[in-house]
C-alpha cells in the first residue's frame, strides 16, 4: 500500500486542504504553527501557542519562572505550576474573579524550577477538564511514537451488508486510527410520496451522511441527518428540509434546534470524528470556508475507544428506513443525489505526531448495500479520497 504521510504540524499544511476543520478541531488559527501539544494523563491534548508571550483568547502559553514572576498573565485564565513533569498547583483565577466574584488570588508563587501553563477561554476549559494536582504531563515530542514508523494494516476485501437501508459505506481497517476528517458537498434528498408513516404522515424513508467508527464491541455513528428545520422565530418546518448534526452511541442525540445548526443541499461542509480521550469522541461539523458562520461540535461517550484498542473509521451516505433496522430494505422510489466527498483523510497516531492519510480505495472496504445497482460512485479526486455518490431505492437503468 502506498503511503504519503503528511504531518499535521505545522497546521498550515493540513489547513491548505481542510481550512476550517483543522483550526476548529485543534484550536489553531490558520497560518500559525502548532509546534507543540501538551498531553494530559487521559490522552487529551491541546496546542501550545508559545513560550513567554502575551496570552491571548483561547490560548495556552508556557512561562518560565523568571518571566512569570516578572510579568504574569492577567486574572482571566487558569495557571498551572508544573515541576518535574507533574502538576503541583492549579490556580483558577478566572473562576474566583468572574464566576465566584471573589478577590483575585493572584499569580502562583513559583520557585526557580519547573514552568507555568497559563490558559484562557477554551484552553482554560481544557485544563479544568483534564488536569489536576499530581498529574503527569507530556509534550508532543515525547508523548507518542511516530505513526509513520510502523506498518499500516490493509482493509479487508469485503464485508457483509447490514440490512435495513440503502447505503454506500467506505470503511477502514482496524488500526491505530485516531479519526476521520473530510469535506462534502451535501446531496438533495427526494422522498417516495407513496411511503408514508400512518402514525404521523411523514415519509418512511429518511437520509443521512455521516462518519463514525468501531472499537471493541461498540459502533458509533455521527454526522448529519435529514431533519425538520426551524425559522427565525423557532417555528418547526412542516417537512424535513435540512441537514442537522446527530450522533449515536448507546442512544440517539442531536444538535439543538437552532438556525445556525442546519445546512441545505448543495452546502459544502467540513466534518470530522476524532478520538478526544479514553472513551471519548468528538464530532465537528462546520461551513467549509475561511470564516465559517455555522459551527457545531460536541464530545460524547464512546466506551469502546480506549487506548491501545484497534479502531475502525467510516463514512456513509444512506437512505434510512423507519422501523426497518435489521430487516430487508423495503422497495422505495426515494433517492438522494448530488453528494460529493471533495476530500477525506484518516488520522493515524496521536496529537501533533498524527499523520493524515487520504482515504483512497486502497484504504477502504467499499460497501454498496443492499446491492451495487442501488449506488453510483463516480471517482473525482482519488489522491484525496474524492468521489460523487448517488443512491436510489429503485435501481436506475
Amino acid at each position: 500500500m502506498s503511503r504519503t504521510p503528511d504531518r499535521l504540524s505545522p497546521a498550515v499544511r493540513f489547513a491548505a486542504c481542510l481550512p476550517v476543520a483543522f483550526s476548529i478541531i485543534f484550536g489553531v488559527a490558520l497560518g500559525q504553527k502548532a509546534k507543540e501539544f501538551i498531553f494530559a494523563p487521559d490522552g487529551a491534548s491541546y496546542p501550545i501557542s508559545g513560550r513567554d508571550i502575551l496570552r491571548r483568547d483561547d490560548q495556552l502559553v508556557i512561562y518560565t519562572p523568571e518571566k512569570y514572576r516578572k510579568d504574569p498573565p492577567n486574572a482571566s485564565g487558569v495557571d498551572v505550576y508544573i515541576v518535574g513533569g507533574k502538576v503541583v498547583e492549579v490556580r483558577d483565577r478566572a473562576r474566583a474573579v468572574h464566576l465566584e466574584y471573589k478577590a483575585d488570588p493572584g499569580p502562583i508563587s513559583v520557585g526557580k524550577d519547573g514552568f507555568v501553563l497559563s490558559a484562557h477561554g477554551a484552553a482554560r476549559r481544557w485544563v479544568i477538564a483534564h488536569l489536576k494536582v499530581g498529574d503527569a504531563v507530556k509534550f508532543s515530542s515525547e508523548a507518542a511514537a511516530s505513526a509513520a514508523s510502523d506498518a499500516e494494516i490493509s482493509p479487508v476485501p469485503e464485508l457483509p451488508c447490514f440490512p435495513g437501508a440503502y447505503y454506500r459505506k467506505a470503511v477502514s481497517s482496524f488500526d491505530r486510527w485516531t479519526g476521520i476528517i473530510g469535506i462534502i458537498r451535501l446531496g438533495q434528498p427526494q422522498t417516495d410520496p407513496s411511503r408514508l408513516d400512518p402514525k404521523d404522515g411523514q415519509p418512511l424513508d429518511n437520509f443521512s451522511v455521516y462518519m463514525g467508527g468501531r472499537a471493541g464491541e461498540q459502533e458509533i455513528d455521527a454526522g448529519l441527518t435529514w431533519s425538520f428545520s426551524v425559522d427565525e422565530n423557532g417555528k418547526r418546518s412542516a417537512v424535513r428540509d435540512a441537514w442537522h448534526p446527530f450522533w449515536r452511541n448507546e442512544r440517539w442525540a442531536e444538535a439543538p434546534a437552532q438556525r445556525e445548526f442546519y445546512w441545505r443541499p448543495g452546502d459544502v461542509v467540513a466534518m470530522a470524528v476524532l478520538v478526544a480521550g479514553p472513551g471519548k469522541l468528538r464530532l465537528v461539523v462546520a461551513d467549509a470556508g475561511p470564516q465559517p458562520k455555522r459551527v457545531f461540535q460536541t464530545e460524547f461517550d464512546a466506551r469502546g475507544f480506549q487506548p491501545r484498542v484497534a479502531r475502525q473509521f467510516k463514512r456513509v451516505n444512506a437512505i434510512d428506513q423507519r422501523y426497518n433496522e435489521g430487516k430487508p430494505a423495503q422497495p422505495t422510489e426515494a433517492q438522494v443525489a448530488g453528494a460529493e466527498w471533495l476530500e477525506v483523510y484518516l488520522l493515524r497516531g496521536e496529537g501533533a505526531n498524527a499523520v493524515r492519510l487520504p482515504m483512497t480505495r486502497a484504504r477502504m472496504t467499499d460497501m454498496r448495500c443492499p446491492s451495487p445497482e442501488h449506488v453510483r460512485v463516480t471517482p473525482t479526486d482519488e489522491a484525496r479520497g474524492g468521489e460523487k455518490i448517488d443512491i436510489w431505492g429503485k435501481p436506475k437503468g
